[in-house]
Parts: C-alpha cells; sequence; structure tokens
C-alpha cells in the first residue's frame, strides 16, 4: 500500500524537521497512540490501538527507526507494528523544502499489512491511511501552530484515538 503525499506548513523548515521527530508530537499526531518514546539513537517504541471495519481496539506494537536523515530537509524511517490481528511494516521518506514563509512536507510510505487486519479490503484501508494522515498532519499543524505561539506542548485533539 503507497500513501503519499504533500503538506504545507506556516513554519521555518528547521522547526518543523525538529517537530517531526519529537516522540510526544509524534505520539499526539499519530491517530491511536498510546505511548510513543525515543529510545535511542533514532528508534522509537511504542503502542498503537486501530480499529479497522471489524477488528476494533486492536492493539498493536510499533517500531519506527530513522535513518538517512539529513537535516533538516530529510529523513527516512522504517515502520514495523505486529499484533494479534496482524501486522503493518515497510519504510517511508519525508523530505522537506522552503515555500513561501513555510516549509513542504513531501512523504511517501510503502506499507505491507498483513493478518486478519488485512482482510478488511484493499479500499478500505487505502481510505482509513489517507484519513489517518490527514488527522496526523493537521494535528502536526495545531502543534507546530502552539509552539509558534509559545503555549503548551503536544496535546491529544478530536481523532487522535481510534482508526498513521
Amino acid at each position: 500500500m503507497i500513501v503519499d503525499g504533500t503538506y504545507t506548513f506556516a513554519a521555518p523548515v528547521g522547526r518543523v524537521f525538529d517537530l517531526l521527530l519529537d516522540p510526544d508530537v509524534m505520539a499526539a499526531a499519530m491517530p491511536g497512540a498510546q505511548d510513543l518514546k525515543h529510545v535511542g539513537d533514532g528508534r522509537y517504541e511504542g503502542v498503537i490501538r486501530v480499529g479497522v471495519g471489524p477488528v476494533t481496539a486492536a492493539e498493536f506494537s510499533l517500531v519506527v527507526t530513522l535513518k538517512d536523515v539529513r537535516r533538516p530537509e530529510h529523513y527516512a524511517m522504517d515502520i514495523d507494528s505486529k499484533g494479534r490481528f496482524g501486522f503493518t511494516r515497510g519504510g517511508a521518506n519525508v523530505d522537506l523544502s522552503e515555500t513561501d514563509g513555510g516549509t513542504t512536507m513531501r512523504y511517501r510510505a510503502d506499507l505491507q499489512v498483513g493478518g486478519k487486519i488485512a482482510g478488511v479490503g484493499q479500499r478500505l484501508l487505502d481510505s482509513i491511511s489517507k484519513l489517518m494522515t490527514k488527522q496526523g498532519l493537521d494535528a502536526l499543524s495545531r502543534e507546530m501552530e502552539r509552539r509558534l505561539r509559545g503555549t503548551g506542548s503536544a496535546e491529544r485533539g478530536p481523532g487522535s484515538a481510534g482508526a498513521p
């Protein structure tokens, strides 16, 4: 399954890069993330709860490993999650570039989904992944705005639990 697109943040590229690698922000931006910790050297581990069709509130262990980090314009990551209802594994690339007073992010993930969760059908999985990606990026944008205003830290907003 391929998930790709672009998103524009109203912030400088360096601030966006730092935000994207902050584990508290990552957890707040991932719909369903229960816990995510930076455990060292570009490795993040946590738990995510996902509901897809008949598979409701499935819990998965999650490991994200960063590689090919070129601050502040690029990084790649390996993604591996597994749980009782299946697994997701694959990789993603994130590229950032300055645009008119902001930062454009280009992302592309190539993921394999297997087990019972894959049985809900490719079209449903594609739709859910696009929805989760949009929710996560909108949450990142809200957090960036909060940080630029100097208020608070990562917060879980609506849509941060449930079915990125």
